[in-house]
């Protein structure tokens, strides 16, 4: 069975605590990420900040699957979704991020991403990103396993 190591993205594409939130935008629209890990100086995973988390931060709490959203004055949600890009990562970021190391097998990978329905999962030795893992190269390494 192969590992995660075997089918990581070694791209250390990372943010920090204090980025504005306008940033992750920018890599994430660049890149074509649905999310980024949350790094320190040293490349300590400290959290992942996901599409999701920048909607909730120009959107907090207003909505929830059923719910009919119409804004009444567009002045007022025009000026919020422009505020909304100062704000810091560590403000919005997923703290308790869920992370994979490199030497487990890829069927628990698919289990996590799966149960937990996540997209992009970081990758970590000893604590520090030495990478990502999608949907994508999960897909790609299963429908290859035993060739």
């Amino acid at each position: 069975m192969k590992q995660v190591k075997d089918i990581m993205t070694r791209d250390l594409t990372a943010v920090s605590e204090s980025n504005a939130l306008k940033e992750v935008v920018a890599i994430l629209t660049h890149y074509r990420f649905s999310g980024v890990p949350v790094v320190d100086d040293e490349q300590r995973l400290t959290g992942f900040i996901s599409e999701k988390d920048l909607i909730s931060s120009v959107f907090p709490g207003q909505f929830r699957a059923s719910d009919d959203f119409f804004p009444r004055d567009f002045a007022s949600l025009a000026h919020q979704m422009s505020q909304a890009g100062e704000n810091q990562v560590r403000d919005f970021m997923t703290r308790e991020a869920i992370y994979i190391t490199e030497d487990e097998d890829i069927s628990y990978l698919a289990e996590l991403m799966l149960s937990k329905g996540l997209k992009t999962i970081p990758v970590v030795r000893k604590g520090k990103l030495v990478g990502v893992v999608g949907r994508a190269e999960l897909c790609r390494a299963l429908m290859t396993e035993g060739e």
